[in-house]
């Protein structure tokens, strides 16, 4: 592999299987030393040897993906330091909002959100003391669009997105680079979404290609979602449409129609100042009814 690491050393959550497994097995390919986080021994360990008959570096960090100061201390404490987090590890429970308990909101976005937090948590005040590294967070379609039996899942990969942006905003002052990719791909997880064309295009390699790209120390990105599939890859991004404002405090004065138009006078907000400059700007104005 052209594209190297040179001994960086990068976590990788929920490794021992699907795209987290490609992501460790490629990064060990192309000289990173790379924690393999998976919740069994034998799925770590039989990551790690590949890696290592590969001649690259590994060792494996068997624990939850949520237990983020124990990533952190193995990475520390095998290899001295840590360059890059890759926040892989995840679990589906579909179900109808209706249908869907306590315990399965709690455990997806906490197996979600929660373990993004904790990974990040625990190496974010190295990563800002020696004033570099990389940080990819996972996110989704759903997280994106929403998506029907899903709710779970879709509220904690959407907060996924808010956080990348958060910390990206955080580490731009020490160099610390944070963003979010949508994969598509063929794993255990979509083995009942996806039919027999998806799978065999959709393949984990073509994902782990940009991930890698995203980690690298070369990549320009910070605070991006980037979608990925196939070998394609894009970059997405709020559109807000021109607006309409109201012309008296009133509901009934809200004209839906002039709301929601865009056209070339919509723009792309990208922080919490310039919502704010939203209200400010000269707009349409609703039309009286």
């Amino acid at each position: 592999m052209s594209f190297h690491f040179e001994g960086d050393v990068v976590i990788v959550t929920g490794a021992g299987a699907g795209l987290g497994r490609r992501y460790a097995l490629d990064l060990g390919a192309a000289g990173a030393r790379v924690v393999v986080n998976a919740r069994t021994r034998d799925a770590a360990d039989a990551v790690v040897t590949e890696i290592r008959e590969g001649g690259g570096t590994a060792t494996p960090a068997v624990t939850d993906a949520r237990d983020g100061a124990r990533l952190a201390e193995v990475a520390l404490g095998e290899f001295g330091r840590v360059d890059a987090l890759v926040v892989n590890a995840g679990s589906v429970r579909d179900r109808s909002f209706l249908k869907m308990t306590a315990e399965d909101w709690t455990e997806v976005v906490d197996v979600h959100l929660g373990a993004a937090y904790a990974g990040c948590a625990a190496v974010w005040p190295h990563l800002m003391a020696q004033r570099g590294g990389s940080i990819l967070l996972t996110t989704s379609g759903a997280g994106l669009h929403g998506n029907f039996g899903q709710a779970n899942y879709a509220a904690a990969k959407a907060g996924v997105i808010g956080l990348a942006k958060s910390l990206a905003v955080e580490g731009a002052r020490k160099g610390v680079r944070v963003n979010a990719i949508a994969p598509m791909a063929a794993t255990a997880m979509t083995r009942d979404v996806f039919d027999e064309r998806l799978t065999a295009a959709l393949t984990p390699e073509g994902v782990s290609a940009v991930a890698l790209a995203l980690v690298h120390r070369s990549c320009p990105l910070t605070g991006e979602v980037v979608e990925t599939g196939g070998g394609w890859a894009s970059v997405l991004r709020w559109e807000r449409s021109a607006g309409a404002r109201l012309e008296r405090p009133d509901p009934a004065a809200v004209d839906w129609a002039a709301v929601t138009s865009f056209h070339d006078r919509s723009d792309h907000p990208s922080s919490t100042a310039d919502s704010l400059a939203g209200p400010m700007k000269e707009r349409t104005s609703c039309p009286r009814t």
